[in-house]
């Protein structure tokens, strides 16, 4: 890296174009603003393992920071891409959500059949309140939505202040909380949160599961679905008995 000017200025223009300061990137490279600026104004050599964390930062292959490479696929919500927030990282996503950058800490994924806006997030489940339905460790693909506009039984991700909150809602009249629900059979009951503690709502939209369906699970539906069959078919059969009886009184 004889020649670092043009790195300087790569970097400069990726801070400069993702709107962030060189004090926030200097802390996620864990050093100060001046040695950081010392960098970008090329006065500075520049650290490999800060080259890969910008290239993380900002969704950019090294060889761009090094060399200007520019087949690259830009990562965002425009290419289809939807950030993660892991249920280890509730508590920052809480606390930074409604900054434009929040969304660059989490790794991006594409998942088929959706078509992501910056509106979208993807969820890990914590916790078992709507066991069956969702389990822990599912991925919940969420997206952003106006209180009045949810139906009545969707699964929701409520935004609070203090917590993340997946529930199913049961809509009511009442002005000033939501009424939401588990599905889990063990937590009876509807449960209160107030609107006004309400940062942000979003409707489930689907699930990613690594959980499989186990085998006797598997024949349990099969024999419903054989046992429900031969029911209807009783019915056939004693409708057109009561007919035939019907026809041999007159």
């Amino acid at each position: 890296m004889e020649n670092v000017a043009p790195i300087g200025k790569r970097i400069k223009e990726l801070r400069k174009k993702n709107k962030l300061s060189q004090d926030y990137v200097a802390k996620r490279l864990y050093i100060s603003q001046a040695a950081y600026s010392l960098i970008e104004n090329s006065r500075n050599r520049i650290a490999i393992s800060h080259i890969v964390n910008l290239s993380k930062l900002y969704n950019v292959t090294t060889d761009f920071i090094l060399k200007g490479e520019k087949s690259i696929i830009k990562i965002s919500p425009n290419n289809g891409f939807i950030p993660l927030v892991k249920d280890t990282a509730h508590a920052g996503f809480l606390k930074n959500f409604e900054e434009n950058h929040y969304y660059d800490e989490y790794d991006w994924y594409r998942i088929p059949g959706f078509n992501p806006t910056l509106d979208q997030n993807l969820f890990e489940v914590e916790g078992e309140c709507m066991s069956p339905t969702l389990l822990p460790n599912d991925i919940v693909v969420c997206q952003k939505q106006k209180i009045d506009k949810v139906i009545d039984g969707a699964i929701v991700l409520i935004i609070t202040k203090n917590k993340t909150i997946i529930k199913r809602l049961r809509l009511d009249d009442n002005p000033d909380y939501l009424l939401v629900e588990s599905d889990n059979p063990q937590e009876k009951g509807l449960h209160k949160v107030k609107k006004v503690d309400i940062k942000q709502l979003m409707v489930v939209l689907g699930k990613i599961s690594s959980n499989l369906v186990p085998h006797h699970q598997i024949v349990s539906t099969g024999k419903i679905k054989e046992l429900e069959e031969s029911v209807d078919l009783l019915k056939r059969e004693l409708f057109s008995l009561n007919k035939k009886l019907n026809t041999l009184t007159k």
